[in-house]
């Protein structure tokens, strides 16, 4: 079928039309110019963050005190302390409330709700994400502003309840957190003490599945400069999926110490944990006549499809397992030096152990009639210690309003993996008997038995500048430069051989931007930005990729913000182009050769709006439309897929959610929309999945003694494919309706 394409001027007529749609005028919006206040006032404009103002709806509030300057934000888009509507780029944010609202469980459901980001569980990296028309590997990953080198590796499915907020920021943000962040950056930012109030929150909740919830929430000020603060989360659940019961609990504890305005320390502890049982790595695509309830879900040449009856079933070995256990020690000292300078300091620790041993995939063998089935062994163990010291300056240059920092940032990472590939025995198709996992021999993992550890150490430099040209139009770059060590050592357990190699790697990542305000709560702002890429995962790579250089890629962007009729509608709209250089592909005329020749460019806008269409009518929509294309790419055999869309990129997402109120009651409803298009499989665009709309619904009564929400998911119980693993012949099916009563009460 033929696949939605963008050409320049239909981009460019698309962009336009979305900021004309913005830039409607206001005139009952009232707003400081930019400039015009200190770096840790109080903000009087937002992306998607918490206005000023709280919204007396039920089912969802957006309030938006900022407490002081070094609590109120992590730096994910800069480190300037600038607001949300001077940052020359595209920002989303879900806080707490609205996580709460729209009954968004874990990381996965967080990200999907995010215009135009796309998210599932990779077997070997659950709870990561595509944005942008580029696949996980240009995402990062970062957990209250730390990012860790191949950072997919530390993401995890995690419990929603643990965090205060969740940001996505959109393009490369390379020359922020170094190599790898081209299509965006995602920050988890867990719930942190606070010295404003003694507070506390309760969450119980059970549905379909034998899913159960718990979350308790309590923040305690032991004196007027002291306050702590713990999170406790857990979950259960059995699956929708045969023998797939998976659980999950997580603690953050955090304690903040400011003695006076100009000092503040926090330190912090979070433990996580997850286990798989048996876990889902999705259905097999078989031939049409031997499926019981064949599904049109898939289009494709073969004639492949997905059975329905095969819906709930687990082709996995019985005795599969994963899981993980981490746990992150983190500190920040915030002092101002004078009423121009501060001075921060932010020190980590990470450790992590996670296993897989899975069959992972599988495929239908015509001669037998049963699926025959790999088997993986995938431990594992990674240590980090992180450290980033930085200066910030505000102050005026030549009379005008200007920002500046400067720091340090040092990794070091040990990582262990061990690495064992082979067969696992087939099953039929009904999955009747599922087998065991082979034991560790050569005999079945003739794939390849290795073990091998990675030493990593990146040290950075980077520097940020904002200045006022007027009052109105604000100018802002920014520059890091890298050196990146790698070491690695092998050990190959069948031939006994040991072996290892080293690189080092030098990139330079700038960006400049501009904001300008067109009228009061109505910034333009463009961005030219540029990333650095390996070629391959720092921490996996291998010695035939570590001989090439670092991929680059660039991205232009340009963007409206505006808050009108009083603040009661927002609206964003973005439109970008990116592209990535130097991607490995094969030499035409030898194709047994990999070169550095590949080029991958995506083009796109994006529109997200919050309507507060009358007092008790709330609305929030979002649309992304996108192109996305490998230039020039060729893979094994020489086969050439110059033109093909990247896997699992949808090209058009959209979501709607709605809130009512009824008027003399405390009961309100949420109904929420969301639609997928169509992505492929694999690179090759030979299985087409074919796209879905999603629908929620959820009743809301929150009385004195608490809120009480019925939720109903995937209301029509709608057939449909959300991810695509690492086989192109399986495909993740998204869950059945299912319901869930939740309970939440605050206390103090």
């Amino acid at each position: 079928m033929p696949t939605h394409r963008l050409s320049s001027s239909s981009f460019l007529r698309a962009a336009a039309l979305a900021l004309a749609a913005a830039a409607l005028p206001a005139p009952d919006a009232h707003a400081e110019p930019i400039g015009s206040r200190p770096a840790d006032a109080e903000p009087t404009h937002s992306v998607r963050a918490r206005s000023d103002q709280a919204v007396d709806l039920d089912a969802v509030r957006v309030h938006a005190e900022r407490r002081d300057a070094r609590a109120a934000s992590v730096a994910s888009a800069s480190r300037l302390g600038l607001d949300p509507a001077e940052i020359p780029a595209t920002l989303d944010l879900l806080d707490a409330e609205a996580i709460q609202a729209r009954g968004l469980r874990d990381s996965v459901e967080i990200l999907r709700a995010m215009p135009g980001v796309m998210a599932g569980n990779l077997p070997g990296q659950p709870g990561v994400a595509s944005m942008r028309g580029f696949a996980s590997g240009a995402v990062s990953y970062l957990f209250d502003g730390v990012r860790l080198t191949s950072s997919g590796f530390s993401a995890r499915n995690w419990d929603s309840f643990q965090f205060e907020r969740v940001e996505v920021l959109k393009g490369p943000a390379s020359v922020l957190y170094g190599e790898g962040v081209l299509a965006g950056a995602i920050n988890f930012v867990p719930k942190s003490a606070q010295l404003d109030g003694r507070d506390g929150e309760l969450l119980l909740g059970y549905g379909s599945h034998g899913s159960a919830r718990l979350g308790l929430d309590r923040n305690a000020p032991l004196s007027d400069t002291v306050a702590v603060r713990g999170v406790l989360s857990a979950n259960r659940s059995d699956g929708y999926i045969d023998d797939t019961a998976s659980q999950a609990q997580a603690f953050g504890g955090s304690l903040l110490w400011q003695p006076d305005a100009r000092l503040s320390l926090r330190a912090a502890l979070d433990y996580q944990r997850d286990d798989f049982d048996t876990a889902y790595f999705g259905a097999p695509l078989v031939p049409a006549e031997v499926a019981a309830d064949p599904s049109a879900l898939v289009d494709n040449a073969l004639g492949l499809v997905v059975d329905k009856a095969a819906r709930d079933r687990n082709y996995n070995v019985r005795d599969g397992r994963m899981d993980s256990r981490s746990w992150w020690l983190r500190t920040r000292l915030d002092y101002r030096l004078n009423d121009a300078w501060n001075l921060s300091n932010e020190a980590s620790v990470y450790d992590a152990r996670r296993r897989w041993d899975n069959s992972e995939d599988f495929a239908y063998d015509a001669a037998s009639g049963r699926l025959q089935r790999s088997a993986a062994r995938i431990h594992h163990e990674q240590r980090v210690w992180n450290q980033r010291l930085s200066l910030r300056h505000e102050g005026r240059l030549g009379g005008r309003r200007h920002l500046f920092a400067a720091g340090f940032e040092y990794s070091d990472t040990d990582f262990f993996n061990l690495r064992r590939f082979g067969n696992a025995g087939s099953v039929d198709l009904l999955a009747h008997e599922r087998g065991a996992l082979p034991p560790d021999n050569p005999l079945d993992y003739g794939d390849g038995r290795n073990d091998f550890s990675t030493r990593a150490k990146v040290a950075a430099v980077f520097a940020e500048d904002a200045l006022n040209l007027t009052e109105r139009w604000l100018l802002v770059a920014g520059l890091r430069h890298e050196r990146i060590e790698l070491r690695r050592r092998n050990l190959d357990l069948d031939s006994g051989l040991r072996s290892g190699f080293g690189r080092e790697f030098s990139p330079t990542s700038w960006r400049l931007g501009s904001v300008f305000e067109l009228r009061p709560r109505t910034q333009l702002y463009a961005q030219y930005s540029s990333a650095v890429l390996p070629v391959s995962s720092f921490l996996t790579i291998n010695q035939r990729n570590n001989a090439f250089d670092l991929s680059h890629g660039e991205s232009v962007e340009v963007g409206l913000r505006s808050e009108l009729f009083d603040q009661r509608l927002r609206l964003t709209a973005a439109a970008y182009k990116l592209r990535q250089d130097d991607i490995l592909t094969r030499d035409p005329l030898q194709p047994q050769i990999s070169v550095q020749d590949g080029r991958q460019s995506a083009q796109g806008v994006e529109l997200s709006l919050s309507a507060q269409a009358t007092p008790r009518l709330r609305i929030d929509a979002s649309a992304a439309l996108l192109s996305s294309r490998f230039d020039r790419l060729r893979e094994a055999g020489g086969a050439d897929r110059g033109g093909n869309r990247p896997s699992n990129v949808p090209e058009r997402t959209a979501s709607v959610d709605a809130w009512y109120r009824l008027d003399g009651l405390p009961l309100s409803f949420h109904l929420g929309l969301r639609h997928v298009g169509d992505f492929y499989t694999d690179n090759a665009n030979q299985f087409r999945v074919r796209a879905h709309t999603v629908a929620d619904a959820a009743v809301d009564w929150n009385g004195a003694g608490g809120r009480y929400t019925l939720r109903v998911r995937n209301l029509a119980d709608a057939f449909y494919a959300d991810w695509s693993g690492y086989s192109a012949r399986q495909v993740y099916l998204g869950a059945p309706r299912s319901v869930e009563l939740t309970y939440t009460r605050a206390f103090r």
